[in-house]
């Protein structure tokens, strides 16, 4: 029902006033925060929400929100792993000499670590 919902505000926001796609996400990423913001707001007055009535609605809000912060934050990084390049840049960058280099000097620079039994024998 909520996908039917989204599909058909979808559909009537692009016919009727002519929103292009870029005009649509503008708006869903300027309303993402204030529908957090709302939802919020709504988690501090649980009890007074849900003496509304409207405790499920909210719930059933925040996960949807959630859903699709995860899909924004995902999809780049599973589409970047689809691709074999990715992998062979990693491991370029692991075994490359100057690399494993500059770790070893950290480690050198860093001075060796002291004991804490020398301490307590101070």
């Amino acid at each position: 029902m909520i996908f039917l919902t989204f599909v058909s505000i979808l559909v009537t926001l692009i016919a009727l006033p002519h929103m292009t796609a870029q005009d649509i996400i503008v708006c869903i990423l300027a309303f993402l925060p204030t529908g957090w913001g709302m939802l919020l707001i709504a988690q501090a007055c649980k009890p007074l929400v849900h003496r509304a009535g409207f405790w499920g609605s909210v719930r059933t809000l925040a996960r949807g929100c959630e859903i699709v912060m995860g899909l924004l934050l995902f999809t780049p990084v599973a589409f970047l792993a689809w691709f074999p390049f990715v992998s062979e840049f990693q491991t370029r960058m692991l075994f490359n000499q100057a690399f494993s280099r500059g770790l070893q000097i950290s480690r050198i620079l860093g001075g060796p670590r002291k004991d804490r039994s020398s301490r307590n024998k101070e």
